[in-house]
């Protein structure tokens, strides 16, 4: 009878434990989409794979890719550099310290967009090795206040993407 009520007791506690756990993992989620834009960092782990639950790139085709782009690539990769350097204007302009001595930083970057040119979903991995997870997250909060209010300057008729790799000066 005791063995009954402790293994009782066991699996109400796993359970609870793993309602626990679910709930923590939704709510750190929810907090990333606080805004209009989902924000995922690669150097964090459950966001990682949050962002690969998702499946986006099916439903978001690639503009940097020359054959989904065959008629306007030229316009596409303009709108690419001029959101770049619009970021790289906002980093500076808000004095963003990247705690590293490093004079390049390097960031692969999944941009999302709706078909009006604004940001629903950004992925980054900021590949230089020596800067913080707590920097890697500040970036990504800038990266939203910045994507709350900026777009690209394209539009579609649906969904589409850009992704590639981009080298920030750290001044």
């Amino acid at each position: 009878m005791a063995s009954v009520k402790k293994m009782v007791l066991l699996i109400a506690f796993c359970i609870i434990n793993i309602s626990c756990k679910n709930n923590n993992q939704e709510q750190k989620l929810a907090r990333l989409k606080t805004s209009s834009v989902a924000i995922y960092n690669f150097a964090d782990k459950e966001n990682f794979n949050a962002f690969n639950r998702l499946e986006l790139d099916k439903t978001h085709p690639n503009l940097l890719n020359p054959q989904v782009s065959k008629s306007n690539y030229n316009d596409i990769r303009t709108s690419w550099t001029k959101l770049h350097q619009d970021i790289g204007n906002y980093i500076s302009k808000n004095d963003f310290d990247w705690n590293t001595n490093d004079s390049i930083i390097n960031i692969v970057h999944k941009f999302y967009f709706k078909p009006n040119g604004s940001i629903s979903h950004y992925f980054y991995n900021i590949r230089n090795s020596n800067i913080s997870d707590e920097t890697k997250s500040e970036y990504g909060k800038l990266l939203q206040q910045f994507s709350n209010t900026n777009k690209i300057s394209i539009t579609r008729g649906s969904t589409f993407a850009q992704c590639g790799k981009t080298k920030y000066l750290n001044e």
